[in-house]
């Protein structure tokens, strides 16, 4: 499942765009959008194109390529028309020619872009309405192929689109704070280690938890700082940041569910494998389908991810996971203050985490759309961080309700009982 999800995380995003199309690609696409930028000034651009392995037959043979520059009002325009009449809504249109060489020549082009509505929101397309290459070129062999790079940046080299602006901020704040919290609350746990002389179990999820969510904001800000400066950052550290949040995702909802089950407050041993192993297999798939429904059918002109039906969708699987979580969590014994409000406290941080996402979505549909990107991911981001302190909180401290109920603070005769 996971895999699925790593291969879609490879084509991880940046400023500095490249795709690349085979010859068969070429004759069945038209209209390729390739690179979006914000900016509230000035925006530079820079296009690098080259043929990769040409047949010597074609050599130094010259090829016209065009490309399209919308605003973000005259693109929402020009998807109103047919893909190849949307060039007459287009703002700037650059035509290119390559070479075709042995050598692989690359032809580069540089301008800009001037102040316009909408926040300066630029779209590139690349415009093959003409099949310029393919017309010509017409083989289905997979070794030649049209490489395109856009790189966009402010003037001043700003990297960092419009709705990514503070994004390094942000993760710096998280970097700092969730491995400062995750020292903190990994001393506690050795102090209760040592002083009982035995693990807790439940603790101890939260703890890998919030280490996990300590070492993929590492990563992220390192990602960043390159990124920062050459507009691609470290696509593997990109990557593995985003596999590990993943994978720290899908814990964390591991552990709401068996915390809602009962798990170290009723019983300890995970004895109904039948029950447990579709469940856990259940949530990584949801998980998956979660960031690979995003990767799969985002393109270069979404503010993010989760645009369109698949934001719905997944705000349909979390919507089903919270009541599921919710009903798991009431069917629980009710039998002292300290029980139910340990319950009552957990049902309250499951339900953010669960129900954050829906609602984050429906307030980025209310803003700007290059807002939206900061509603969504700075967001998630944020609860991520509060969901973490809730968690801690709840299993930390000699007063907490976790520690007066839980199986491992109970004598070891009482332990056989059913609370």
């Amino acid at each position: 499942m996971f895999i699925i999800v790593l291969i879609l995380l490879v084509l991880t995003q940046a400023k500095q765009i490249t795709q690349t199309f085979t010859i068969k690609q070429l004759q069945k696409q038209q209209y390729i959008p390739i690179n979006r930028f914000g900016s509230k000034g000035i925006v530079n651009y820079k296009i690098q194109s080259r043929i990769i392995k040409p047949p010597k037959d074609y050599d130094y043979r010259s090829f016209d390529i065009a490309f399209d520059f919308f605003q973000q009002d005259s693109w929402q325009a020009a998807l109103k028309r047919d893909e190849c009449d949307r060039q007459q809504e287009a703002n700037k249109i650059v035509h290119q020619s390559i070479e075709a060489s042995q050598d692989q020549k690359v032809s580069t082009q540089e301008g800009e872009l001037k102040f316009g509505k909408y926040h300066n929101v630029w779209i590139a397309v690349f415009n093959n309405c003409q099949h310029t290459i393919d017309k010509v070129i017409k083989l289905n062999n997979k070794n030649t192929k049209l490489e395109i790079t856009i790189w966009f940046f402010e003037e001043g080299g700003q990297e960092f689109s419009l709705e990514e602006q503070g994004l390094l901020n942000v993760v710096t704040i998280l970097t700092v704070v969730t491995i400062i919290g995750f020292i903190y609350n990994y001393r506690i746990f050795k102090s209760e280690l040592q002083k009982h002389g035995e693990w807790d179990y439940a603790y101890l999820f939260v703890l890998v938890v919030m280490g996990l969510e300590a070492t993929q904001n590492l990563i992220n800000f390192f990602h960043l700082i390159v990124y920062n400066m050459n507009g691609k950052g470290i696509s593997a550290f990109s990557t593995i940041s985003e596999i590990i949040q993943i994978v720290d995702n899908y814990l964390l909802m591991v552990l709401l569910i068996l915390l809602a089950w009962g798990w170290s407050i009723e019983f300890m041993d995970m004895e109904d494998w039948d029950i447990y192993g579709p469940l856990a297999f259940l949530l990584a798939f949801a998980q998956a389908l979660i960031v690979g429904l995003g990767r799969l059918v985002s393109s270069q002109t979404d503010y993010h991810i989760y645009q369109g039906w698949v934001g719905y969708t997944i705000s349909l699987i979390y919507i089903s996971l919270a009541i599921y979580f919710y009903y798991s969590a009431n069917q629980r014994k009710k039998k002292g203050d300290s029980v139910d409000a340990f319950y009552i406290q957990l049902k309250i941080y499951g339900m953010l985490f669960f129900l954050a996402f829906p609602i984050l979505l429906l307030i980025s549909k209310l803003v700007d759309p290059y807002k939206s990107y900061q509603i969504i991911i700075m967001g998630n981001m944020f609860v991520r961080l509060l969901n973490m302190v809730l968690m801690a909180r709840l299993f930390t401290g000699k007063s907490s309700e976790y520690q007066k109920i839980c199986i491992k603070g109970k004598s070891f005769l009482d332990r056989g009982k059913i609370l």
